[in-house]
């Protein structure tokens, strides 16, 4: 049974990825302007962040090594899944993407994770997370429509959308498949392990892209947005949402998923002068109210 204090530290945990992965895709759109490329944006972030990393992390992983590999199937499907193709196929979806249709694709991930969960552990379904999952996406639709559905139909959907559909996917899965992790092993220890496979994969394709770019950053400007997805949307919101699905399960855990087209409109009007208008307030209530049900205790359909 898990206490409130460990739900109320989830709650907190999963908000905090939310929030930083919202400006991962705030930098991702930054970085294509300033031609940092995606692969080498991707290859980068995880350097740093595996480095930052191993001083914490190498003992606890010498000393777990036996059960890494009788866990290393799904280490290497998870890796491949949340640290080469997500963050890989976002930057690649930025390219031509808008932001805000970035998000809506991700607003689908928690319908994914409730599908996969199902299709996989046969995990019942909660009459309560069906009201919240749709509150959420209402919230999350006022939001991108500015509360208008012309808005909405007038959006036009480019190759970078199915980038963004792949890694929605990805992340879907790989949120599910945490479970086949033995949860007694460190979280830090197993996001480094994760970094350090996604590493291998994302490797050629750096090598690839590099040729007709560069290997390393060019300014300063590049150096920052590095910086900042190696630091907050790698380590922390990575190390952040395992712990939170950790403790929630996936399903429950994937409603916050909803909040960062909430957070991304903040950036919006921090960094790019957009004012805050009546519809995100009305949207972010249906978010969090849809949140606040998904998690509550009811019948199981």
């Amino acid at each position: 049974m898990i206490n409130s204090k460990s739900i109320y530290f989830a709650f907190i945990l999963l908000v905090a990825s939310s929030l930083f992965w919202s400006g991962n895709f705030f930098t991702g759109k930054v970085a294509s302007l300033y031609n940092l490329t995606p692969f080498k944006l991707s290859f980068l972030r995880w350097s740093l962040a595996f480095l930052l990393l191993l001083p914490f992390t190498y003992r606890k992983i010498i000393e777990d090594f036996d059960k890494y590999k009788k866990n290393f199937i799904f280490l290497i499907i998870t890796s491949i899944l949340g640290v080469t193709i997500f963050n890989s196929f976002t930057y690649l979806s930025l390219e031509t993407s808008m932001v805000i249709n970035s998000s809506i694709m991700a607003s689908i991930t928690p319908l994914l994770i409730i599908f996969f969960s199902w299709f996989i552990y046969k995990t019942p379904t909660y009459l309560m997370q069906f009201f919240g999952i749709i509150l959420s996406i209402i919230g999350v639709l006022l939001i991108i429509s500015k509360a208008d559905i012309n808005n909405l139909l007038s959006l036009n959907f480019t190759k970078g959308d199915l980038w963004m559909l792949g890694a929605v996917f990805a992340w879907g899965l790989y949120s599910v498949l945490l479970k086949k992790i033995d949860s007694s092993l460190s979280q830090l220890a197993t996001l480094e392990v994760m970094i350090f496979i996604g590493l291998i994969f994302i490797f050629p394709f750096y090598l690839l892209e590099a040729q007709n770019n560069s290997y390393l950053p060019s300014d300063s400007n590049e150096i920052l947005m590095i910086s900042y997805v190696a630091i907050f949307a790698s380590i922390t919101s990575f190390f952040a949402w395992n712990k939170g699905v950790a403790i929630l399960g996936a399903n429950k855990a994937s409603l916050f998923l909803h909040l960062i087209p909430v957070f991304s409109s903040m950036w919006a009007i921090m960094f790019l002068g957009e004012k805050f208008s009546f519809f995100h307030l009305i949207g972010t209530i249906f978010i969090i109210l849809g949140i606040v049900l998904s998690n509550s205790k009811k019948q199981i359909l």
